[in-house]
């Protein structure tokens, strides 16, 4: 296979070629100019005329009139892209301390338009790479924005709402020292191999409102969840009022389909999924990529 842009600014993305371009009865869904594509030739189409067709590992076909071959040097695309993509959907990554060494140009070139940094976890932990990352992606261009990795529990303080408070306040010492972010800031709850928070539901919703709540006082911005169905259905409530906080989901299925992502009991949608925890883009090892459904700048 090779590697060719996207050029117009929607390509359609089809179950097969057809022999008239203007026939919509097996769009799949489309993708955004600028995106990179592994593709490969297809012979014996309906209708020659109208010019070629490539189809990608998925088996899903793309008209060539909307393509332009890249050279063999260019940086390596995206592995995979959801189908059933939403509308002016954006592609994104997320990047700690762990990716090591970025290639940011290759990120770019590769169809990502946003960036969430880690800045820090609990208190006490800034990410060692949180400023670094953040000014290299601010130089390119990227939208940026901050998540923190949450530690719930009463170790600030002695108590929940101490607690809270204490890992909102060190997430924005942290943010004031950096560029200022586009998106708004994410907490990230989650579990560990080694730690998941010792609180039961009612006082690990009471940490959740006393940190968005502080975090949205001083900025104006309500903050962005980012967990999984599975742990935020057994960690809160039945009757949680978190419902209007907007999510980030992270759920790697082997067929991944932006129409079947499971959203957590109290919510009826997502803004955000991370879909993968294996993508390439570029020269860059593994990397988190995420669908960002709808325009959520700050």
């Amino acid at each position: 296979m090779e590697q060719y842009k996207v050029i117009v600014p929607k390509l359609n993305v089809r179950k097969a070629p057809v022999a008239d371009i203007k026939d919509k009865s097996n769009i799949i869904t489309t993708v955004n100019e600028g995106l990179i594509l592994e593709l490969e030739e297809t012979l014996n189409t309906p209708n020659p005329s109208i010019g070629k067709w490539y189809r990608d590992k998925q088996n899903q076909y793309y008209w060539a009139g909307g393509l332009m071959k890249l050279t063999t040097s260019t940086t390596s695309p995206l592995v995979r892209l959801p189908i059933n993509l939403p509308e002016n959907y954006k592609l994104g990554v997320d990047v700690s301390h762990h990716n090591g060494k970025i290639d940011w140009d290759s990120l770019k070139n590769g169809g990502a338009s946003f960036v969430y940094i880690k800045i820090s976890e609990g208190v006490g932990t800034p990410d060692a790479k949180a400023k670094e990352n953040a000014l290299n992606a601010f130089s390119k261009d990227f939208k940026i924005g901050y998540y923190h990795f949450c530690r719930p529990d009463s170790r600030n303080g002695g108590t929940v709402e101490s607690d809270a408070k204490a890992e909102a306040n060190e997430a924005l010492t942290i943010i004031s020292k950096l560029p200022n972010p586009h998106l708004p800031l994410v907490l990230d709850l989650e579990d560990q191999q080694n730690w998941d928070t010792p609180l039961q539901p009612k006082a690990y919703l009471q940490w959740i409102t006393t940190f968005v709540d502080l975090i949205t006082e001083r900025t104006g911005i309500t903050p962005i969840i980012y967990s999984r169905k599975e742990y935020l259905d057994r960690k809160l409530p039945k009757n949680h009022n978190l419902q209007n906080i907007k999510l980030w989901m992270s759920y790697y299925p082997s067929n991944p389909d932006c129409t079947k992502v499971g959203i957590p009991n109290g919510w009826k949608d997502w803004a955000i999924w991370q879909y993968t925890e294996n993508g390439i883009l570029g020269t860059n090892a593994k990397i988190d990529i995420n669908i960002m459904k709808n325009d959520i700048l700050v």
